[in-house]
């Protein structure tokens, strides 16, 4: 019989790597199971994922399918499992798949090959340079080893699969078989498609091993991005894990957009940030405790539980002061869980994403996303709670829909939309997202009318009468052109003006671009009353340039389209976060501030490696929330301590006298 149990996650987990060379003597020797339970429980751990095969190809428990790491003397696994069970802590097991040293080198037809014929640069060392064939006997190699893992550990607390992705494969069996089935070679679209047929193959198999002795076996398959919209493939999953390191180059502001899309699926899922000053692999790594518990806290805000990666030592021995760094978080997750737990978002925001082709699994390789990602820094700066939506996903439920600038108004998308305004629903958009597919006019009426592209660029917008809180009025410069149109109902909320000219080798000024002529152009933004939209590709260039006024001119629009009420407000930095959850079970909201300081300091691979280590508390931070429930009472959580509030036209606002970090504010009805 199926547990139901078995696919709710625990709050506190660690993602334990293990890929150890064949080149290191003494594997596991100082592994102590006393030790080991200590860390875990310095560390808060209730969860560990331990390592069956890592990315060298090395078993670390006996095998009659695969190959134990030549120096490991003990059932290394073995003995981590039953320390785990010991002390109630779960311990879901990790076979590297998409990665096998051992088998590239022994067996390198089972290798991708590349279009110029060649498996890897001999000379280079880095990881994803030998991409194991799912559509060659590996397969059945690594079925069978995940099949023998689950037969020996029929009670085990689930599979993670890692390296999972669609590649394009031009190796002489991939060749034939693509002829076979009717795929063109030579055209990179059909080799994606295959590469796609195959993955699914891996999927099915898969899934069928880690399931093969019991049914309800989770099950993740790892590619280090959640595919928005790839339904088929998300389906094989039985819960998501969100890998997000944000000093390794994904960034603070990764995360949070990845669980506002997973948190629609109706699958539990986790947050996965790492312990390492980078990213993976990092030996002698350490971040700060202030980031990690920033990073714990934010992971409850947006309805997840929490992941932190580590990597042991080959020599089997945890390093305390890794979980003395990681029960600073955990310790204050643990106080927390009771109000994070079975929740659904709050949202009367929804931000539709124009990623495309979104049925096709894409794995760690989004398309599309910065328009996204500049839409939803400027919501998550300016206060308001939100979910990402997929290309199917009715709008029902929500006020606003954002329509990032690179959103596609198909046919369908464009019946949706309509549905959406006629049942009083109201649009914010940018660039392209109202346009016909071929761009020639609107597909939706915005209340003016398409006269073309503008040939300028770079433009500037100027503030109106509608725009009375964006700060500077003289003309703001934004590169990448704009639509010209001509307004029949909508209003004019940005105006818009041209440079002098565009700058070429004849014609230019200054450093960088001519300034503005004198003379208005047509609008940069108009307003009517169910839609807002801008001219130019306003969220792509805020997530390109990072221009604060551009947000000025978004929030000018969201003001407006909500009547003056936006569904929070709070005097909060544009660096604090807020995200509203209910748990319905237990008749209650619960809001969620966030607030640390980020700073940029060094790189890792040509990435940023942003950071956390200094948190300030934030005091009398006054919120605003309108919920659709009346609130009764308000209080700090998990402190306790009531706080005054008052009730007004649907709205509760009440002042937290201060927090640091992460604080939860209960609102009971």
């Amino acid at each position: 019989m199926a547990n139901p149990n078995m696919h709710h996650l625990r709050f506190r987990q660690v993602h334990l790597d293990f890929h150890t060379s064949g080149l290191i003597p003494g594997i596991g020797a100082r592994f102590d199971k006393r030790r080991f339970q200590e860390a875990l429980k310095v560390g808060h751990v209730d969860s560990i994922t331990l390592f069956s095969k890592c990315h060298h190809g090395y078993s670390y428990h006996p095998t009659k399918v695969g190959t134990v790491h030549p120096h490991l003397k003990t059932d290394l696994l073995a003995r981590q499992i039953e320390a785990c069970r010991e002390i109630n802590v779960r311990c879901p097991i990790y076979l590297s798949a998409g990665l096998d040293e051992l088998m590239a080198f022994a067996r390198p037809e089972w290798v991708v090959k590349k279009q110029d014929g060649t498996l890897w640069k001999p000379l280079e060392v880095e990881w994803f340079v030998r991409i194991m064939r799912f559509n060659s006997a590996y397969l059945d190699y690594l079925c069978e080893q995940i099949r023998e893992v689950v037969r020996r550990w029929p009670d085990n607390d689930g599979i993670f699969l890692d390296i999972i992705g669609a590649h394009r494969d031009y190796s002489d069996d991939a060749l034939k078989e693509m002829k076979k089935l009717g795929y063109n070679p030579e055209n990179d679209a059909e080799v994606d498609r295959y590469a796609e047929a195959v993955l699914y193959r891996y999927f099915r198999a898969s899934t069928a091993a880690a399931q093969s002795v019991r049914k309800d076996t989770p099950v993740f398959h790892n590619s280090g991005q959640i595919s928005v919209g790839a339904r088929k493939a998300l389906a094989f999953d039985t819960h998501f894990e969100l890998e997000s390191l944000p000093t390794g180059g994904w960034g603070y502001d990764h995360f949070p957009m990845s669980a506002r899309y997973v948190i629609t699926q109706r699958k539990d899922f986790l947050g996965m940030t790492g312990k390492f000053h980078n990213t993976w692999g990092e030996f002698g790594g350490f971040k700060r405790a202030a980031a990690l518990r920033y990073e714990c806290g934010a992971m409850l805000a947006y309805g997840a539980k929490c992941s932190v990666g580590d990597q042991l030592h080959p020599d089997g021995e945890m390093n305390l002061d890794t979980y003395r760094l990681i029960g600073a978080a955990y310790a204050e997750v643990e106080r927390k869980e009771p109000w994070c737990d079975h929740v659904t978002p709050v949202a009367r925001i929804a931000l539709v994403s124009s990623e495309q082709n979104q049925e096709r699994w894409r794995g760690g390789h989004a398309h599309n996303t910065v328009a996204d990602e500049g839409a939803g820094r400027m919501l998550m700066e300016l206060h308001q709670p939100f979910v990402v939506l997929d290309e199917h996903t009715a709008w029902t439920g929500y006020d606003i829909v954002v329509l990032p600038d690179a959103y596609v108004m198909t046919p369908a998308n464009l019946a949706k939309a309509r549905k959406f305004i006629a049942a009083g629903g109201r649009i914010i958009a940018a660039g392209r997202a109202l346009l016909t597919e071929d761009g020639t006019q609107f597909a939706l009426d915005p209340g003016a009318k398409l006269l073309g592209r503008s040939d300028n660029d770079p433009d500037y917008l100027v503030a109106t009468a509608l725009t009375p809180d964006v700060p500077v009025r003289s003309s703001i410069v934004i590169p990448g052109g704009a639509y010209a149109v001509k307004p029949t109902t909508a209003k004019v909320l940005v105006e818009r003006r041209t440079s002098y000219f565009n700058r070429t080798w004849e014609h230019y000024c200054s450093h960088q671009h001519a300034p503005d002529a004198p003379g208005r152009a047509t609008p940069a933004a108009i307003i009517g009353r169910q839609i807002a939209w801008f001219a130019h590709d306003l969220f792509t260039a805020y997530r390109t340039y990072g221009q604060p006024l551009y947000r000025d001119f978004f929030a000018a629009a969201l003001h407006r389209l909500c009547d003056g009420k936006l569904p929070v407000e709070a005097n909060l930095p544009s660096t604090a976060r807020v995200n509203v959850l209910e748990q319905r079970a237990e008749r209650r909201y619960v809001a969620h501030l966030l607030f640390a300081v980020t700073s940029t300091r060094g790189k890792f691979r040509d990435l940023p490696v942003e950071i956390i280590e200094d948190l300030v508390p934030l005091r009398d931070t006054t919120v605003t929330l309108r919920l659709p429930r009346k609130v009764k009472s308000v209080r700090l959580v998990p402190d306790g301590g009531d706080l005054p509030f008052e009730v007004k036209d649907g709205a509760v606002t009440f002042t937290v006298p201060e927090f640091t970090a992460h604080q939860m504010v209960e609102l009971g009805y």
